[in-house]
């Protein structure tokens, strides 16, 4: 791959993906129209691919062609604190959104009048459509801080980011998600929408311990795929 080192140096000064796959296309079919007139010249097949890329210029040269465009630069890299801070917590709050309007939707169908969706009411079977219904909901309202972390951990990885504002990202989800407590009860949110109501960052009573090692269990798992990909990406560069 002649164009590997200029990739990573793209990537690693904030350049977004699409336009460092879409500068490397062309610099491929460029560098394909020069070595076939090497060849035609009368060069060999390497010394045609040495004088092609010689003509192409080195990575210096063809880095500063897309360094100087400020307007490539992916969000991540122009405004970092919205990319890790602001937009996750966005996205989990927009899970924890969904998850209530399906529970308030389980709740009108199955279980009109009680007061709660959260027991006191006859069990369905295991393998009734109503438990696996709410058995649903419940996974997605569990995973949604994980799969928020493992969005984080995807564009730090393919932007080739240090660990610092990642790190932030998963902190703030692990501990959203951590403190995260649903109250659905006709009875309790009387004036609620749907009878239905949400907290977030304040631990509940007598609950900030559990919650600081649920959020430290989360943050481990949100960022686990960032370490495994830096794992493996530093043993193949070693390789």
């Amino acid at each position: 791959m002649p164009f590997r080192e200029l990739s990573e140096r793209l990537l690693r000064a904030g350049v977004a993906p699409r336009h460092v796959r879409r500068y490397l296309a062309e610099l491929s079919d460029h560098l394909s129209d020069l070595t076939a007139e090497e060849q035609r010249a009368g060069r060999t097949r390497a010394d045609a691919e040495a004088a092609a890329l010689a003509r192409l210029g080195d990575t210096d040269r063809l880095a500063a062609a897309m360094l100087g465009k400020p307007q490539l630069r992916a969000w991540s890299a122009r405004a970092p604190w919205a990319a890790f801070g602001l937009a996750p917590l966005c996205l989990l709050g927009a899970a924890y959104g969904l998850s209530c309007v399906y529970l308030w939707l389980g709740w009108h169908a199955f279980l009109p009048a009680a007061d709660t969706p959260f027991g006191g009411h006859p069990r369905s079977p295991i393998y009734g459509f109503e438990n696996l219904y709410f058995q649903a909901g419940k996974f997605f309202y569990i995973g949604a801080p994980l799969l928020v972390g493992w969005g984080i951990a995807l564009v730090a990885a393919r932007q080739r980011l240090s660990v610092a504002w990642p790190l932030v990202g998963w902190a703030l989800v692990a501990w959203m998600g951590a403190t995260a407590r649903i109250t659905a009860s006709r009875s309790l949110v009387p004036h609620g929408l749907g009878h239905i109501s949400m907290a977030f960052f304040v631990p509940g009573p007598d609950a900030a311990a559990s919650a600081l090692a649920s959020a430290v269990v989360m943050l481990l798992l949100g960022a686990l795929p960032y370490v495994v990909w830096t794992v493996s990406r530093t043993r193949g560069l070693a390789g």
